[in-house]
Formats: structure tokens, sequence, C-alpha cells
């Protein structure tokens, strides 16, 4: 339960520090008071964001902190789930810093707002003056039918079932799509793999190869003619090079002893004679390479045109990068094999999950409406005391072709107060007192199931009055035999139930307007309910009045 609340620099709270009892304990105060400030910081312990403008100091962080009694309620999965320690006394906070970034604390740890609200949702449950609206989304309904089917974990486990599902149908369909994308492109890919293929390219230096030959095929007569003039003046006459180098060595090898470089221009000579017959050699061969043939040089010249075709074709720099090319483009006509095999893995497993999911949405089905019909008996037994006395309330539920993220089902509350009337949904049927009196049914029935240790109402009882509000309060009053309940109220009938009674007043000192609570006495309870009854002007009846609700 809420042992204390402390808010600081909040909107028009300066500062205040509430003690708060097990049992029930109201809250009242005039329109505008602040009622509605004490619920807004409140709803930043259960995760609502906020930001700056709550600051009522700007240049000061706001702080709301929760301390709670955790003795009578086994929360340690809750806090184990969340990696933090479980402490039977349980502190909450939330700091608002004047640059307008929040923190959040459960026992002074630092934690997001998403594990700040799955702990505080299981401590404590706020009913907020809109919430009576939410009784039209079928989110909401489907919680209230959950909780008391005691079908929480069941849900989790068929979501959990789900979400894989929904993943695996996502995955399915990005794979088919990407199937129908390449088998639009296979021909393309396919066609250039065959020409990469027919072209043979296997050796990377071919076009400098090829190139050169070209070249020499274009020039053959001009170099065959020079390549044999040549050999010719090296070797093949009486005047060669070839000849006349061999005299000059005969010659120059008479005078060694008599010239002392004789030897050694000698071997010059041998080297030169060496070398000139080697090149003699290379010419000899070049000249039987540099044929005339008009045929080969086409063949090489068609050659060079398709590898540079290639080339330009596939942005290519040279012919080991067109190696690549074919690679890329084999690997993707692969890929689409691939692809098919996946798809076909994806819609097993999509029809194994399925088939899961199935069994798990009718098990949750199931269980759901075998409550409908207690369900149904305890809401018409509540209004009937609240002063419906032919209420009819129906459970609606619709069975589903397809999957929601809450299973199979799709249930609606029908609702009727009269005799004559047909039950329908709550929007069309139910006034305002109405859905009071059957949010508070409602609600005391989620907050049965679901065990948290402290209910707010934020003016529950909206739209009743008189014998209904006291059956109201005495609702609320059951309620906290098991559950602590704060009850922001309007009605005397109510206000004098509570075992603890809290009064919001606004005060204006010196132009500055500042939200005060204030717990009352017996005495202050009297004149305040009183007040509550008769207004501005206070009557000695309305004392009376008074201290007849509080006695009764």
């Amino acid at each position: 339960m809420l042992k204390q609340l402390f808010i600081k620099n909040y909107l028009l709270i300066d500062e205040i520090k509430l003690d708060f009892d097990a049992g029930f304990s109201v809250i009242t105060g005039e329109t505008g008071a602040g009622k509605s400030i004490i619920i807004g910081a409140i709803s930043l312990l259960l995760g609502k964001r906020a930001d700056m403008d709550v600051l009522l100091n700007k240049s000061q962080k706001c702080i709301v902190e929760g301390s709670f009694d955790l003795s009578r309620h086994d929360l340690k999965d809750v806090f184990n789930d969340a990696d933090l320690d479980f402490d039977k006394n349980t502190f909450i906070r939330r700091e608002i810093l004047s640059g307008g970034k929040s923190r959040a604390f459960v026992n002074d740890t630092p934690v997001n707002l998403g594990i700040l609200k799955s702990i505080s949702e299981k401590i404590i449950n706020l009913h907020s003056q809109h919430e009576n609206l939410a009784l039209s989304v079928a989110e909401y309904r489907m919680q209230i039918i959950d909780t008391t089917a005691g079908t929480t974990e069941m849900l989790d486990e068929y979501q959990e079932k789900y979400l894989e599902l929904k993943n695996s149908t996502k995955y399915l369909d990005e794979a088919k799509n990407e199937l129908v994308k390449a088998k639009q492109e296979i021909d393309y890919y396919q066609f250039q793999t065959d020409q990469l293929e027919n072209a043979n390219l296997d050796d990377n230096n071919e076009l400098d190869e090829l190139e050169a030959k070209s070249k020499m095929l274009e020039n053959a007569e001009e170099i065959k003619s020079v390549l044999a003039k040549s050999m010719n003046l090296i070797d093949e006459n009486e005047f060669s090079i070839d000849a006349l180098l061999s005299e000059l060595k005969v010659d120059i090898a008479k005078i060694i002893g008599l010239y002392s470089n004789a030897e050694d221009i000698v071997e010059r000579i041998d080297a030169l004679i060496i070398e000139l017959r080697d090149i003699n050699e290379q010419i000899a061969a070049d000249v039987e390479k540099a044929e005339i043939n008009p045929s080969l040089l086409e063949k090489v010249n068609q050659r060079i045109d398709l590898i540079n075709k290639l080339l330009t074709k596939h942005n290519a720099m040279d012919i080991s990068e067109l190696k690549l090319k074919l690679i890329e483009y084999r690997q993707f006509i692969s890929s689409t094999v691939e692809i098919e095999q996946n798809i076909s893995e994806l819609e097993e497993k999509v029809k194994h999950v399925t088939a899961i999911c199935l069994e798990k949405a009718q098990d949750l089905s199931k269980q759901r409406i075998s409550v409908f019909k207690k369900t149904e008996n305890y809401i018409v037994s509540q209004l009937n005391q609240l002063g419906i006395p032919h209420a009819v309330f129906k459970v609606q539920n619709t069975i589903t072709d397809s999957f929601s993220e809450n299973g199979i089902d799709n249930i609606d509350f029908l609702f009727s107060a009269n005799k004559s009337v047909k039950p329908q949904t709550l929007d069309k049927v139910a006034s305002g007192g109405e859905f009071s009196r059957l949010m508070l049914t409602l609600k005391s029935l989620l907050i049965k199931a679901s065990g948290v240790s402290s209910v707010i109402f934020d003016e529950i009882d909206t739209g009743v009055s008189g014998e209904i509000a006291s059956k109201m309060g005495k609702i609320m009053q059951n309620i906290a035999n098991d559950t602590q309940v704060i009850s922001i109220t309007h009605l005397p009938q109510v206000a004098a139930l509570g075992k603890n009674h809290f009064k919001v007043y606004k005060q204006v000192i010196e132009d500055k307007t500042s939200t005060h609570i204030l717990k009352l006495s017996k005495q202050d309870r009297v004149t305040e309910i009183a007040s509550m009854i008769s207004g501005e002007k206070m009557t000695v009846q309305a004392i009376e009045n008074a201290k007849i609700l509080l006695k009764n």
C-alpha cells in the first residue's frame, strides 16, 4: 500500500508530504483547488511522461516520491524480471530536472520508464476521470476479462508465439517479394553470365598481348623487310657485321703483348660478337612470327573489340574486373535458389507457428468464455445494489478468423438499465451516472483479480447522488478491506465513509497561488462535509446531516 507521498515543486505545489493508512481514505476540495494536480503527480510514478512545464520553480527540479509497504504482496518475480532487488518497503521516485529531462528510480536504482511502469502498475492502480471512455476500447474490455479469468500468463504465452508468427510472416513476405524481383532480373543476369562465360576470359594479360600481336600483324610486311635486311647486315654477306668484327678481333689479337689494352679489347669484341649473334637469332625467330596474314589480323582485332565492348558494357577497368563481375552474376543467379529454399523453410515455420497460435488462442478463448456468466452475474448483482434493479449486462464475444494481439476473441460489453430496452453497446445506452456505477463495479472486479496493493479513484462517483452515492461509497469501503483505496470525491456521502479525510485547498499569498493538502481532524471533517452538503452558506441542518453521515 501507499504509505507516504512526497511532492515538491510540481505545478502549484511547493512541497507536501502525505501519510496514508490502510483502508479507505478520501480527498475532497473545491473545484479548481488542485485535486487533479495530486493525480498528475501520482501518474508520474506510474510512468507518465512529463517536461519542465510541470516545474513551479523553473530553476529547481521537481520530485515526486511514493513509499510503499509491499509486505502483503509477493512481487519478487516482478522485481527479478526487472533485474531489481525486492524490498518490502519500496520507494518509487521521479525527478523532472530544470532542463526538462526526467529520471526514475526504484529503491534508489535508476530505471527507464518501461521498467518503472512494469513495477508500479503491479502496486497501484489509478482510475482517472477519463477512464470511463476506456470501456469503449476493446483492449480495456479484454483486460477486464483476462484479469477476471486469470489468463494473463496464457495471454503472455500466446503473444510470444503471435509475435513470432508476425515476424515469420513478415520475413516470408519479404522473401517472396525478393524472389519476384529476382526472377524479373534473372534473365538479364543469365544473359550477362552466358556472354562473359562464352568470352573465355582466362588470361588477365590477354588484351595487352592481343594488341601487341595486332600491331605486328598490321605492320608485318615492313617488319619482315627490316628484319631480313638486318639479318643480311649481321651475318649474310662478305662484309657483314659479324665478319668485320671477327676480322677486327684477329687483328687486335696480333698485338697482344705489344699494346696493353689489346687483350681487354679482344674480350669486349668477343662479347659483342656473342650479343650480335644472339640478336640475329632473335631477329630470325621474329621473322617467322611476322607473317603476313590478313585473316589472322581480322580475328585478333575482333577479339580485341569483343573484350573492349565487354569492358565498356560492364564498366570494368580490365579483364580481372570482368571476371569479378562474372562471379557476381553467378552469385545472383544462385541466390534465387537460396531464396526459394528460404521461402520453403519459412512457409513450414509459419504453418507450424500458426498451428501453435491457434491452439493457444482457442485455449485462451475457452478460459475467457468460462468466466462470462460469472462476470455477468456479479456485475448485475452489484448494479442492482447501486439502484439499477432491471440492469442487464452481457459479455458478447465474436470469434474471428484471424489472429490479433489478444487472440481470436473480439469482446464487447452490452448493457441495459431498463426492462424495455434491449442491451446495446455502452456508448449507446449508458448515462453518466450509469457509467460511473458500471465502471465502479467493473473496477472492483478488476482490482480483486489483479491483486494490486492500492487503488486511487478520481471522481468515479460522478453523476450520482443521495442513496446511490452512499452505496458506491460502501462498495469502495468494501474494496478497502483487502486493498488500500484513496478516493477523490465531491460527494459528502462518500467522503463521510473514509477512514481518513484529506482536504485540498488553494492559498494566495502576495499574488502567489499555491495548492496545499491537509489531513482533517474529526471536527474539521464535520465542517468540510457540511460545506459539501450546503455549499458556501453553512447551515445548522448541514452540520447535523454531516454528523449523521459520519456517525453512520
